[in-house]
């Protein structure tokens, strides 16, 4: 996975925050497609590892290993729902009723979103990124 931004801090330890715009994942094609009307895009700040030594203000690209990154994701987007889930499950049969289902998946909904907060700030402080500045562009 491979993308471009915009250092905007450097941090300790040989890190840097950078800026990337994200663009949605319909291939921006707005010619052929005219299904949402316009370019959908969102600023996010990633910390990555600068082995570059590129400086602030600099266009950079920056890669992530394809594994760690649709893992977080999985982690961030799929753990929750399948605990809602089984806590949905778990609560119906053994209280038998919908309203215990319903607490027991968001119960559990909700130590899934607090587990991904977690992991991700013991990732932060381990400065554990998975990404890495390439090039200078």
């Amino acid at each position: 996975m491979t993308q471009q931004g915009t250092i905007k801090k450097l941090l300790p330890d040989g890190m840097a925050e950078i800026e990337v715009t994200r663009r949605s994942a319909c291939g921006h094609d707005c010619a052929k497609c005219g299904g949402c009307g316009g370019l959908e895009t969102q600023t996010l700040y990633v910390t990555a590892r600068n082995r570059a030594k590129a400086d602030v203000g600099e266009r950079v690209l920056i890669e992530g290993e394809t594994g760690q990154v649709l893992g977080l994701a999985v982690l961030v987007y799929v753990l929750p729902i399948v605990l809602f889930f089984a806590g949905y499950a778990l609560g119906s049969v053994l209280f038998t009723g919908a309203a215990a289902g319903a607490l027991g998946g968001g119960v559990l909904f909700v130590l899934g979103i607090l587990g991904a907060i977690w992991y991700s700030r013991r990732m932060k402080a381990r400065n554990e990124v998975p990404y890495e500045i390439t090039k200078r562009l």
